[in-house]
């Protein structure tokens, strides 16, 4: 649901449209048309704090407000969507990935300290430690953050591994529930035992939403024709260069959430399109106007960093794309995948995935074998990844 303008997209017609610190460096300020980037901020006239108010649930909400966004006066920092149990979930995130040590604290906490209040993270990441200690640092309390975590993917094999990689989050964590819980990939297999199981313990009170990652729309049709109630969020890579109309458009129809997973493509597209004349065109980052355009999409991204001015780009925050912006950013896609192992499982049958667990080289899942094992090992490095 693109919020540029009051109208939303005749794709996401079945969902209604919907910081506050400075700029991490000296910019030329961005000319916005006003007459458009004015007119859906008037549509909203909302103003709910997003500090205090990320683990409301109000039952029951009308099929209007699901997704809908309020709170700041434009989407980002300080602005929440409302999912479907009513829930409101901080539509700008911070993902943790490779946020680990002192250097990882310090990022988490920078991030606090700037208004971000959704964390995103995994049990296989090794970075919810950093988490706990990156929000009492920002002397915040548990409740004043939104964590999503993830199943650990070889859990899936039992119902009791599931429940152990959960209870070893909370304990990482330091907190007796999450706000969110995902299924990590499709590809971990047996999704109809694992997602009944996630949802009760959302029943139980271990988590408050529960969701999924990585799954296309033979995955999701998959769920719900099975008679199960859909996720809340699917955590998936979309940006720029990979917009998925098809999945997000299904995401709007079912009232699912979407949370962009690389929304900077790692990097890898950085001076490689029109994006980077557009970016200097306004005087921004190509970081930053891909952001601002998951933004004004409805979407939620997690973009991560370690370096703590790039944090702060990251916000996005202090300018608009105008209609004629987003319509050329449209013209980006060409399905560009930066993550190369999880993002294609996508379309990985749901007859696959459903009631067994894949073997591994359906879906690439050996080809680092001889690079060794663990966290990290056999990863794909990129120069304009690791430099942002």
């Amino acid at each position: 649901m693109e919020v540029v303008e009051s109208n939303v997209e005749s794709t996401q017609s079945t969902v209604h449209s919907r910081g506050r610190w400075n700029r991490a460096r000296l910019q030329k300020s961005n000319e916005v048309n006003e007459s458009e980037g004015q007119s859906w901020r008037r549509a909203r006239g909302e103003n709910h704090n997003a500090l205090e108010s990320s683990h409301q649930i109000d039952l029951p909400i009308e099929e209007s407000q699901v997704l809908k966004i309020s709170g700041a006066s434009r989407p980002g920092i300080g602005c929440t969507v409302r999912l479907r149990n009513g829930m409101l979930m901080p539509q700008m995130g911070l993902g943790s990935g490779d946020l680990e040590g002192c250097e990882g604290r310090e990022a988490i906490c920078t991030a606090l300290r700037a208004g971000y209040r959704l964390i995103d993270t995994a049990l296989f990441y090794r970075t919810e430690k950093e988490i706990a200690a990156g929000i009492r640092m920002a002397g915040l309390k548990r409740d004043q953050v939104f964590i999503c975590t993830k199943v650990l993917q070889k859990a899936h094999a039992s119902e009791a591994q599931v429940r152990n990689s959960l209870k070893e989050s909370l304990k990482n964590l330091d907190t007796n529930y999450v706000d969110l819980y995902v299924i990590h990939n499709p590809r971990a297999g047996r999704i109809k035992e694992v997602w009944s199981l996630l949802l009760k313990l959302r029943e139980e009170g271990l988590c408050k939403a529960v969701g999924v990652s990585n799954f296309g729309v033979g995955q999701l049709e998959g769920l719900r024709e099975s008679g199960f109630e859909l996720p809340e969020v699917n955590q998936i890579e979309v940006h720029c260069w990979r917009q998925l109309p098809e999945v997000t458009a299904y995401h709007a129809k079912h009232g699912i959430a979407t949370m962009c997973m690389a929304p900077l493509a790692r990097g890898r597209m950085f001076g490689r399109s029109d994006l980077a004349k557009m970016a200097e065109e306004m005087g921004r980052t190509e970081a930053e106007v891909a952001i601002r355009w998951s933004l004004q999409k409805g979407y939620i991204p997690i973009p991560k960093s370690i370096n703590p001015q790039r944090v702060l780009l990251n916000m996005a925050d202090g300018f608009d794309l105008t209609k004629s912006q987003m319509d050329r950013i449209k013209h980006l896609d060409t399905g560009f995948m930066s993550c190369t192992m999880a993002s294609p499982c996508h379309e990985l049958s749901w007859q696959l995935v459903a009631d067994e667990i894949p073997d591994p080289d359906t879906w690439g899942g050996n080809r680092n074998k001889s690079k060794g094992s663990g966290k990290g090992k056999g990863k794909e490095k990129h120069s304009g990844y690791q430099k942002w």
